[in-house]
């Protein structure tokens, strides 16, 4: 009884009511306009609706995905197209420009160094190319001057930040998409960032809303002030049913001083340490950067943090931080970020840029697998000019019904020439790109179409270091604890299961 009472009271039991509510909305407008004379009123809407969606700039998979479902139901299509599309704007328009303010702040303490864009020049025509496109649009400039260590593991990258913690002496930012208060984990880093707060660190912790939806309660910034601690909801989750809410932080950011940061798969939750087992052995992995460079993802955080705050605070002294700490390592390291309000897929397209400058090997792991075709086809150029593309994903998944639409790929992947192969201990969370043992990208961007693009992300683009010739060698030792799947092994799946991930994918986009 007390667990019912629990849950009647809860943030989730609450949403989900308000969902109810509006999805019955949903229907009586659909049976209203579906009887009498406004039945042809509801069907002249799904044509407009039909010739403005076909005429959008939009991705062409979601543009097939709401044309499907207009036409096949008119009205409740174009209901749930006008309700999905039209609610939630406002919000996401406010958060735009306060990103775009915020940046403009940022790229004038971030400069991009001249002498490094010439010795990249030098090296590499493509690469120039590629960082000046990611300064662009992800919002940082490339730096030499910083050391990168790979993590192969999500307990060792998380006690590695327990110990920079420990060492803090100025300031404290970190980002994430799930904290989970109820086990192990976070208990540890509370504990620690209480000590560090108390001896006078500054300590801010930004977190997502609907990451942490059910988890910490909506006034948990407000509970955790007297512990001189900072904590602030990004897009607090709204029981509505909008684009809006689609866009969630995705990102996973510790940065300690400006000397050091941390990004990749891990979330604060205990399953990431394997401190309980959910889905067999949790594998996940993690980069640590210290140096010049944590000065890109200190600007990428405070762009974050201050959104909403039109009277911008110093950014200069905390991105400054880094300079003192910058290493003699000579290669190249751009932090990026992806926003899901403009018109930039950076994360997509900086994964394709690996794929199209490849030319002995492109080695990518991915919990999850929803490409377009854009995507489908830089794999198969890849794989047909010789470049050996293989792909590791998850054997046992965390949520099944994306796990049987990323398995619907398999057929048109391997007969392209891709190899596939799943992770048979467990779950695969980690994300990551690695080529010819020279680049690679290690950050928070699933190959699926809620990181690419309907996510804020984040990642570093790692050039010519040891940590790249690192996580190609977990990658092989992942391969080695990974079941190759061939057209038979496919053929071999469960047919129900086939069915319905085809049937997932007519709706991939919009999952």
């Amino acid at each position: 009884m007390k667990k019912i009472y629990k849950l009647s009271y809860s943030n989730k039991f609450f949403a989900f009511f308000i969902l109810l509510i509006q999805l019955a909305v949903l229907y009586f407008g659909f049976l209203w306009f579906h009887s009498g004379a406004l039945i042809y009123a509801s069907y002249a809407l799904s044509a407009v609706l039909l010739v403005w969606e076909i005429n959008r700039t939009e991705e062409p998979t979601f543009k097939l995905t709401w044309v499907l479902l207009i036409a096949v139901i008119p009205v409740f299509g174009a209901l749930l197209y006008l309700f999905l599309q039209m609610s939630g704007k406002t919000m996401s328009l406010g958060i735009r420009a306060g990103l775009e303010r915020a940046r403009k702040h940022t790229e004038l303490c971030l400069p991009q160094d001249e002498a490094v864009m010439q010795r990249i020049s030098l090296h590499s025509k493509e690469t120039e190319g590629f960082v000046k496109y990611l300064r662009k649009n992800g919002g940082s400039p490339a730096f030499c001057g910083t050391s990168a260590q790979y993590f192969d593991e999500g307990e060792k990258i998380l006690n590695a930040m327990k110990h920079e913690i420990e060492s803090a002496k100025d300031f404290i930012f970190m980002e994430f998409f799930i904290i989970d208060p109820r086990g192990r984990l976070w208990n540890d880093f509370l504990t620690l960032l209480q000590k560090k707060a108390n001896e006078g660190v500054e300590v801010r912790i930004l977190y997502d809303g609907m990451g942490c939806m059910g988890l910490l309660p909506r006034n948990y910034p407000a509970k955790m002030k007297n512990k001189s601690l900072t904590f602030k909801i990004f897009a607090p989750a709204q029981p509505l049913l909008s684009t809006y809410q689609n866009n969630r932080d995705h990102r996973k950011i510790l940065i300690v001083d400006g000397r050091c940061v941390f990004t990749g798969g891990i979330n604060l939750a205990d399953e990431y340490a394997n401190y309980i087992e959910r889905f067999g052995y949790w594998k996940d992995n993690g980069v640590k950067l210290t140096g010049a460079a944590a000065a890109g993802f200190t600007g990428m955080f405070l762009e974050m943090w201050n959104f909403d705050n039109p009277d911008s605070e110093n950014y200069e002294k905390y991105i400054k931080a880094s300079k003192q700490y910058a290493t003699q390592d000579s290669g190249i390291v751009v932090p990026f970020g992806d926003s899901p309000l403009d018109d930039v897929s950076v994360g997509k397209r900086a994964y394709i840029e690996l794929l199209n400058t490849a030319r002995k090997y492109a080695h990518i792991t991915s919990p999850y697998l929803v490409i377009d075709n854009e995507m489908y086809e830089a794999m198969k150029y890849a794989a047909q000019r010789g470049v050996d593309v293989k792909l590791i994903l998850p054997h046992i998944p965390d949520k099944v019904y994306a796990f049987w639409l990323a398995r619907t790929y398999y057929p048109e992947l391997l007969e392209a020439g891709i190899k596939i192969y799943e992770y048979t201990p467990g779950f695969i969370h980690a994300k990551m790109s690695v080529c010819d043992d020279e680049r690679a990208i290690i950050g928070t961007i699933n190959h699926d179409y809620r990181s690419l693009y309907l996510h804020y992300e984040c990642a570093a683009f790692i050039e010519n270091l040891p940590a790249v010739l690192d996580a190609e060698e977990d990658f092989q030792n992942t391969l080695r604890q990974s079941e190759e799947i061939t057209l038979e092994r496919y053929k071999s799946f469960p047919w129900y299961t086939r069915l319905l991930g085809r049937t997932i994918r007519l709706v991939a986009p919009l999952l």
